[in-house]
């Protein structure tokens, strides 16, 4: 019993150092879960490296299609550069740029139809306010102008003052006759009181010439 107790002890001892010895060199062993196998590396729809003339394009080509105004689309796979076609339909209905006027421009021209109009009337707004918002101003103006005088046919005030006198005005020529003023000719008052001189002068006279008789003729006696 002895030889083979002695048997048994070292073939444990030598099942313990194997079991050792694979417990050492499967720890330094990696999971081949964790690592990829000649089939992986080798198969050219699992790598770049594999396959050149699939490295420089995309395993699914992606189509780009812009959104918005701009409309474009085009296939894309990385291959080679991409060239979109782009329209913009809105664009249509935009005037062209030599069609159109900046907001200065439009400024200037406003100004320039202004020119030197005072801002009280430089709006529609001041204008048609000073034309009494009249809508017919050309033919009301055009009717009050038909109810006016020709200045043909009439005279200024200066030139009726120089023909005519005015109302409360008088000429002093008006004050003549036979081209003498009123203080040339005797009054009716100085008539009369040059006739009753007159004939009391020759009443006297006569009286004289009676008192000179009387006397001659008593004289004579």
């Amino acid at each position: 019993m002895g030889a083979v107790s002695e048997t048994l002890e070292s073939l444990l001892t030598a099942v313990n150092g194997l079991m050792g010895v694979i417990d050492g060199k499967l720890r330094n062993k990696v999971d081949k879960a964790e690592v990829y196998t000649r089939t992986d590396i080798d198969d050219p729809t699992r790598t770049l490296g594999a396959n050149s003339a699939t490295a420089t394009r995309l395993k699914v080509a992606r189509v780009i299609t812009l959104a918005g105004d701009a409309h474009a689309a085009g296939g894309f796979d990385g291959s080679d550069a991409l060239t979109l076609m782009v329209s913009i339909p809105a664009l249509a209905d935009k005037a062209d740029k030599l069609d159109t006027l900046t907001p200065a421009q439009i400024d200037a021209r406003i100004q320039a139809v202004i020119g030197t109009s005072p801002a009280a009337l430089d709006t529609l707004a001041e204008l048609a306010a000073a034309m009494n918002n009249d809508p017919g101003f050309a033919a009301s103006m055009t009717t009050a102008l038909a109810a006016k005088s020709d200045k043909a046919t009439t005279y200024t005030v200066t030139q009726a003052d120089g023909k005519f006198l005015l109302k409360t005005a008088q000429s002093t020529d008006s004050a003549k006759l036979g081209g003498n003023l009123p203080s040339h000719f005797a009054t009716a008052a100085g008539l009369a009181s040059l006739e009753a001189g007159v004939a009391d002068g020759f009443t006297r006279l006569a009286a004289a010439f009676n008192s000179g008789a009387n006397k001659i003729n008593g004289t004579g006696a």
